[in-house]
């Protein structure tokens, strides 16, 4: 991994810090009037896994989600103001090692014929907010619904598959051993974009089953406390509720996973990347098995 990366990834995680030490019961509050997805409203990609994280904790608007490049901007008719500086993300793009003279490119060596092999590099590049541009097109965002349709998105949440019960419990969890999915009826939570985001978690640790996206597996033996699968849950569920305009809230029984959250990322600038690549993926695994319903108008998910 490039020394690049890890800057963005130690930026991303001492902000993350700051928040839980200082506004532990809230720490999601910068995504929490977001309603969409972070995306590049030139190309339509939509910004997931650890650059969600980045342009939302780093955003100077929140609430407005459009972030390009400069030449994006241009082609949208908008000029990045002078002296602003732009933000670094991350992409994985293909290049290629030439063998023999170890030279690294984005096309095989030249000079070596046949010599090249094909690797995935980890790269960055820079993107500006739209606050950060003159004239850049008018956003008319909705505000985020505090209010949903539940018949609708339970609907949804039905046609992805999984064995789903509503009970009148006071617990929401996932079964590993049955491999079923738990959660209180809709009419016990105090609002109904609540219900979608317990739901949400719920059906994100459903996709780390092992007839699934095999988490635990993919971990390769790291990441297998339950922090860690909680921060994917949870992450998963912010994601989710972004990908349809539903206003999000904080978990009230989070708190208990705040000391473990901060001991592993002071220790480890990658733990909260790897739990967003890891939400990003159940978040396009869900989408991908449920039924279509109304969403933001925005292109395929990328990580």
């Amino acid at each position: 991994m490039s020394e690049k990366t890890e800057v963005i990834q130690k930026q991303l995680t001492e902000a993350i810090i700051r928040q839980l030490e200082n506004n532990p019961e809230d720490w999601t509050k910068p995504w929490q009037g977001a309603g969409r997805m972070p995306h590049n409203p030139q190309s339509g990609t939509i910004y997931t896994g650890g650059n969600y994280m980045v342009l939302m904790f780093l955003s100077p608007d929140p609430a407005d989600p459009r972030w390009s490049t400069y030449k994006g901007w241009a082609k949208l008719g908008g000029n990045v103001k002078k002296g602003e500086t732009g933000t670094p993300i991350i992409y994985w793009g293909r290049s290629f090692v030439c063998e023999t003279c170890g030279k690294w490119s984005k096309n095989e060596c030249k000079a070596h014929p046949g010599a090249s092999q094909s690797r995935m590099m980890a790269r960055s590049y820079s993107v500006f907010h739209a606050s950060q541009v003159e004239n850049a097109p008018k956003w008319e965002q909705p505000e985020p619904s505090p209010d949903i349709d539940v018949e609708v998105y339970r609907k949804w949440f039905k046609s992805i598959g999984a064995d789903w019960r509503e009970t009148p419990s006071d617990r929401a969890f996932y079964s590993p051993s049955g491999d079923y999915i738990n959660t209180p009826e809709d009419v016990q939570f105090e609002g109904t974009a609540e219900w979608f985001g317990v739901v949400a978690h719920e059906f994100t640790h459903w996709t780390g089953a092992s007839s699934r996206l095999n988490r635990k597996a993919e971990n390769n033996g790291e990441r297998t406390g339950y922090a860690f699968e909680e921060l994917v849950a949870e992450l998963g569920a912010v994601f989710l509720s972004n990908h349809h305009g539903v206003a999000t809230s904080p978990r009230k029984d989070h708190g208990s996973y705040i000391a473990s959250w901060l001991k592993a990322l002071n220790g480890d600038h990658k733990f909260v990347w790897d739990a967003a690549s890891k939400a990003s993926k159940a978040l396009k695994f869900i989408t991908e098995a449920a039924d279509e319903i109304p969403s933001p108008e925005l292109s395929e998910i990328h990580t």
